[in-house]
């Protein structure tokens, strides 16, 4: 896995493009946390490819994916594949604090090193994958973090027309300077948290019809920061997100499915007035991966509907989308997309519902077999319902990755954000982050 993902709220491509050509979902979290930094609710179906049903277990011979995100052959230990990395990384941040006034830069370091074990059979897979992360900045000791990760995931198919589909995963992280709810409070020290998630989902096929019956959940606790010297409690974020969700799809083409989802959604936390229940039905169409296919990943829109405790939340009920899409436009092109729009909360104003919209998109062109550059974007919008605010934040990036051997990877990344709001008085800023890396696997 070549490349690393800084901890900036402007990280998300990255992750699309890796999960898009195919990494584990685990892998993808892992290297990239969400712009916004507030939590998202868990996916309980989980990827189900009803027209090829050894797809999680083979590989085409030839696949021209690869060349994007080479893969190496691990160290073989008996049926288990043992796949050791470690990436270290430099990076400039010209905005550290994400101030729109005084703004104070500095230079910084990373350390990640990272193992997974893989082992397959004829009906199943099993994937463990695990990661510490140390961060630190040159002049702000302060900002320094350690965070980490683990988690399994599994696939079985007891017959050709079912598939059991489950992971378990824990990471530990701290929320970016001027995203979530750091836009809101001026916190001494970036926030920490640790995240527990679980889901599992039973799939079944039926000729070219298909069904497939998730349940998720997703664990929150947060430390407690302080502003200026004085402990300010995250308790409203502390709690869990529970989704149980169902899908039925129609195989309309080789690799090509649309569906139906119907999912509903319970939020507790702490604080009872942020609580919350909801549910979303929408239509979608599934691209799965396999020999010859182009396209990948899933997109989906419909409606959703969310009703909170709190006097101070307004109900929500609009339009929703989500999904991801990679497109291998031609064997040296690759363009990736990623959407979503979600019902949230916030502490602004002592409790508001949020609906928060992203898109996101980037191309990546191999100029030759192991130089490979890319280019996108991500526009990031936070409506704050019934308090007369709404966030936006673009952000480009440009990168490049030069493929030194099978083993070693070399990678550039610059990437900026530009934040406004529309509240009154709300401070708008940019930030420039330069990185440096290196990431050697076996």
């Amino acid at each position: 896995m070549g490349g690393v993902s800084m901890r900036v709220r402007f990280a998300l491509l990255a992750g699309v493009a890796m999960s898009a050509v195919g990494l584990s979902a685990f892998s993808e979290a892992a290297f990239a946390q969400s712009p916004t930094q507030r939590p998202m609710p868990p996916q309980a179906v989980e990827g189900w490819a009803p027209t090829t049903p050894q797809s999680a277990t083979t590989k085409p011979a030839a696949d021209p994916w690869q060349q994007f995100n080479p893969v190496t052959p691990g160290i073989q230990v008996g049926a288990v594949t043992v796949l050791p990395s470690v990436t270290a990384a430099a990076f400039y941040d010209d905005n550290v604090f994400a101030s729109s006034a005084n703004r104070q830069g500095s230079w910084g370091g990373i350390v990640r090193p990272e193992l997974a074990l893989v082992t397959a059979g004829s009906n199943y897979t099993l994937e463990t994958r695990g990661y510490v992360e140390r961060k630190w900045y040159s002049r702000f000791s302060g900002e320094d973090q350690t965070n980490g990760g683990v988690g399994i995931a599994g696939t079985v198919m007891p017959d050709p027309d079912t598939q059991l589909v489950g992971k378990v995963r824990y990471l530990r992280s701290h929320e970016d300077r001027g995203g979530g709810e750091s836009q809101i409070n001026a916190f001494d020290q970036p926030v920490g948290s640790n995240t527990w998630e679980a889901s599992g989902a039973i799939n079944k096929r039926y000729g070219r019809v298909w069904s497939s019956v998730g349940l998720a959940g997703s664990w929150y606790n947060y430390d407690t920061p302080t502003i200026g010297g004085v402990p300010f409690s995250q308790s409203y974020r502390d709690g869990n997100v529970g989704v149980l969700s169902g899908r039925l799809g129609y195989v309309a083409a080789p690799l090509t499915s649309v569906f139906v989802e119907v999912a509903g959604n319970r939020r507790n936390w702490d604080v009872d007035i942020y609580d919350s229940r909801g549910y979303r039905i929408v239509g979608g169409v599934l691209l799965e991966p396999g020999q010859g296919s182009r396209v990948r990943g899933e997109a989906f829109a419909g409606y959703m509907n969310q009703n909170y405790n709190g006097v101070t939340f307004e109900t929500i009920s609009t339009f929703t989308y989500g999904g991801s899409l990679a497109y291998l436009l031609a064997p040296r092109w690759t363009a990736v997309a990623e959407g979503r729009r979600n019902a949230l909360e916030s502490k602004l104003n002592g409790g508001v519902s949020l609906i928060e919209s992203l898109i996101a998109g980037r191309l990546d062109y191999a100029v030759t077999s192991n130089l490979i550059v890319g280019a996108g974007a991500s526009y990031l919008v936070d409506e704050f319902k019934g308090a007369g605010r709404t966030d936006h934040a673009l952000s480009p990036l440009v990168s490049v990755k030069y493929l030194v051997n099978p083993n070693l990877t070399l990678g550039f990344d610059y990437r900026n954000v530009t934040f406004d709001s529309g509240g009154t008085g709300v401070p708008s800023y940019y930030r420039n982050v330069y990185l440096f890396s290196l990431n050697a696997r076996l």
